[in-house]
C-alpha cells in the first residue's frame, strides 16, 4: 500500500545521507556571532583552502607542526581532542579541518552552544567552504559600538537556523553528547534526538516519526500511561477500518523519555501504521487547537494506493469516479476527554501547516517554510 498523505499533510522527509555535527563556540564568545550572522568557522587559518586542495596530508601536517609546535612545546591554542602527543595533536587538528572542509555536507545538521550550553541552536548547513579575511576589521568599523565578539577565522561556511532551545529543554540524551569539548565532533549517533528535537513529526527512510507530550511536570501514572495507549490504538484502528488500510498495532515501536515527562514518540513504517499515526495525530491537533479538518480518501483499487486530500477549493481527488468519503474520528469525544484530562501537546507544525501559516524556524527546517498564506482547509 502506499498512499500521497506525506505530501497532503506537507510531512517533512529527512534523508538518510544527512550527518550530525556539533561545533564548539570558543566558550561561547562566537556564539552570537554565528546564530546573527548565519554562518560556522573553524581555526587555523595558515592551513587555507587553497593548500587543502592542492598539497598532500603529510605536506599539511608538517605545516601544522610546524605554526603548532615551538621547541616541542603545544601553543597554548592547540585543540583538547589529542592525546597529548605531537603526533596526536598534528592528526586531531588536521582531522577538524578536513571534516569541516570536506566532510560536512549541505544539508547536514550543525549544533551550535553557547557559554556554558545554556543554549543550543540547531542549524542546517546550506553553503560549500568559503574564506573570508579581514571580517573582523571591516565588523567593527561598520559597528563600533558592539559588544558582539566577531569571529576572526577565515574558513566559514554558511548555515541557516532552524531552532533554538535551552539547556533544561535539551533532550536528555542529546545532552551526552555535550560532554566533548571537542572544536567539531561527529554527532550521528545523537541523530534520532536531535531529529525529534526539530521536528515534531516527520520521515525518514521507510518510517514516520511522531512526538506527543502528554502529563503534568511529574509526568504520567501507569494508569494514564494504559489509558493514552488504548485509546491511540482504538482510535487508529478506527481509521485505518474506515480507510481499508492494514493495521497492527503491534508493529507500532513507542520510545518514552523517563527523563522527560510525558514525551512519547510513536515510529510506524510509511507503507502501513505510519500513515494510520500521520491521521491520528493530526486529528488530535485538531481536537487540541480547535477549528476543522476534513480529510477525504480513495482507495484505487487498481494498484491499491490510497488518495488522501484535505477538503479544499479543488474538485475532489483524481482516481475513479466513486465519492471520496471523510474520515470520520468515532472516538471523539473521549479523545477530547483524555487529551485535556492528560494536557496532551502534539507538534506545532501541524497547528501551523493546518491553519495555512508559516511554519518558523523553530518548528522545521527552512526548507519547510513555504508554505501557503491562506489557509484552504474545510471548516464545518
Amino acid at each position: 500500500m502506499n498512499s500521497n498523505i506525506l505530501d497532503v499533510l506537507r510531512i517533512p522527509t529527512i534523508p538518510q545521507s544527512r550527518h550530525y555535527w556539533i561545533i564548539r563556540t570558543n566558550g561561547g564568545d562566537y556564539y552570537e556571532d554565528f546564530v546573527l550572522h548565519q554562518y560556522i568557522s573553524i581555526a587555523w587559518d595558515y592551513v587555507t583552502l587553497n593548500i587543502l586542495n592542492n598539497q598532500a596530508e603529510d605536506a599539511i601536517k608538517r605545516l601544522i607542526e610546524e605554526y603548532e609546535f615551538q621547541d616541542s612545546v603545544v601553543k597554548e591554542n592547540v585543540d583538547e581532542e589529542s592525546d597529548g602527543t605531537a603526533k596526536g595533536t598534528i592528526t586531531s587538528i588536521y582531522n577538524k579541518i578536513y571534516r569541516f572542509v570536506f566532510e560536512i555536507q549541505k544539508g547536514d545538521i550543525i549544533l551550535i552552544p553557547s557559554k556554558n550550553s545554556d543554549y543550543i541552536t540547531i542549524a542546517e548547513v546550506v553553503g560549500d567552504t568559503y574564506e573570508r579575511s579581514n571580517y573582523v576589521e571591516d565588523y567593527l568599523k561598520e559597528n563600533p559600538e558592539t559588544e558582539l565578539h566577531p569571529c576572526p577565522y577565515c574558513k566559514r561556511r554558511k548555515i541557516s537556523s532552524l531552532k533554538t532551545i535551552s539547556k533544561s529543554e535539551m533532550d536528555i540524551y542529546l545532552a551526552k553528547g555535550f560532554n566533548s569539548q571537542h572544536a567539531l565532533s561527529n554527532m550521528d549517533e545523537y541523530a534520532p534526538f536531535i531529529d525529534r528535537t526539530i521536528y515534531g513529526i516527520y520521515s525518514k527512510g521507510d518510517q514516520i516519526h511522531t512526538t506527543i507530550h502528554a502529563g503534568h511536570p511529574n509526568g504520567l501514572t501507569l494508569q494514564e500511561l494504559v489509558r493514552l495507549a488504548t485509546t491511540i490504538e482504538e482510535s487508529a484502528t478506527n481509521l485505518a477500518e474506515q480507510c481499508g488500510l492494514d493495521f497492527d498495532s503491534s508493529s507500532i515501536e513507542v520510545k518514552l523519555n523517563i527523563h522527560s515527562p510525558g514525551l512519547v514518540e510513536l515510529i510506524g513504517a510509511v507503507s502501513g501504521a505510519g500513515v494510520v499515526l500521520t491521521l491520528l495525530v493530526f486529528t488530535i491537533n485538531n481536537l487540541i487547537n480547535g477549528g476543522k479538518l476534513s480529510l477525504s480518501y480513495k482507495k484505487d483499487e487498481e494498484n491499491g494506493k490510497i488518495n488522501f486530500s484535505v477538503e479544499s477549493e479543488s474538485v475532489g481527488l483524481k482516481g475513479h469516479d466513486e465519492t471520496a468519503k471523510l474520515l470520520d474520528l468515532q472516538k471523539k469525544t473521549e479523545l477530547l476527554e483524555i487529551v485535556d484530562n492528560l494536557d496532551i501537546k502534539s507538534p506545532e507544525i501541524i497547528s501551523a501547516i493546518l491553519n495555512g501559516k508559516e511554519v518558523t524556524p523553530d518548528m522545521v527546517a527552512e526548507a519547510q517554510k513555504q508554505l501557503p498564506s491562506e489557509s484552504h482547509n474545510s471548516v464545518e
